[in-house]
């Protein structure tokens, strides 16, 4: 589905010191509708690969092959569902008037849009906060939310970088039971992730 081919990326912290190499000539295929462990200690470079795949940075030289099935050009964006570490809320937004917003700008219509939004939060457990402001949400219920945000348009490709950050126990079983039922649903799910067990217990591939 995307294929990393000699990725090579420096960071120039400053005129007088050496760049920083955060990708040296990283090579790897990502197939489709898998479930794909990125693992990597942190600082290794797993961040800066998913802003280079997703196109909010440029690598300074090699090339990434997106499938014909995502589409071309920018169109293929629209098939892509993105999960950021570090996402940011609007937190005077009630939950539920904050996904009617992602549906929207992902072109959901109103009725699956509801669709969408009941499912998930029902399934993620916070169906009984979607009208409370979410400056009063908890970590794991942000964690909750943005994961809803990142699926509510239905994507082929589903890429999460560190999404079970911060989730006790409980939170990280029903995070991995979500990427193993969308991966079952024939979505392709590539998570990035430091913790070895999180990554063997469900994926089909893993990508050091």
């Amino acid at each position: 589905m995307i294929e990393f081919i000699n990725i090579s990326k420096r960071y120039k912290t400053d005129f007088w010191v050496k760049p920083f190499t955060a990708l040296d000539s990283v090579s790897f295929k990502l197939e489709p509708q898998s479930i794909t462990g990125f693992l990597g200690a942190n600082g290794a470079g797993k961040t800066t690969s998913l802003k280079i795949m997703l196109g909010f940075i440029s690598q300074d030289s090699g090339q990434i092959e997106f499938s014909k099935k995502l589409g071309t050009g920018l169109k293929k964006f629209e098939k892509i569902g993105f999960f950021p570490e570090r996402p940011y809320f609007y937190p005077d937004l009630t939950g539920r008037e904050f996904l009617e917003f992602m549906g929207e700008i992902t072109n959901v219509d109103k009725v699956r849009r509801k669709k969408n939004i009941g499912v998930w939060a029902e399934k993620l457990k916070i169906e009984h906060a979607m009208n409370r402001k979410i400056r009063a949400y908890s970590k794991g219920m942000l964690q909750r939310l943005g994961l809803i945000a990142a699926i509510i348009h239905d994507p082929e490709l589903i890429i999460l970088d560190e999404p079970m950050a911060g989730l006790d126990p409980v939170g990280r079983k029903e995070f991995k039971d979500i990427f193993v039922q969308l991966w079952k649903a024939g979505k392709t799910v590539f998570f990035s992730s430091h913790i070895i067990s999180d990554v063997e217990e469900i994926c089909s591939k893993v990508i050091f």
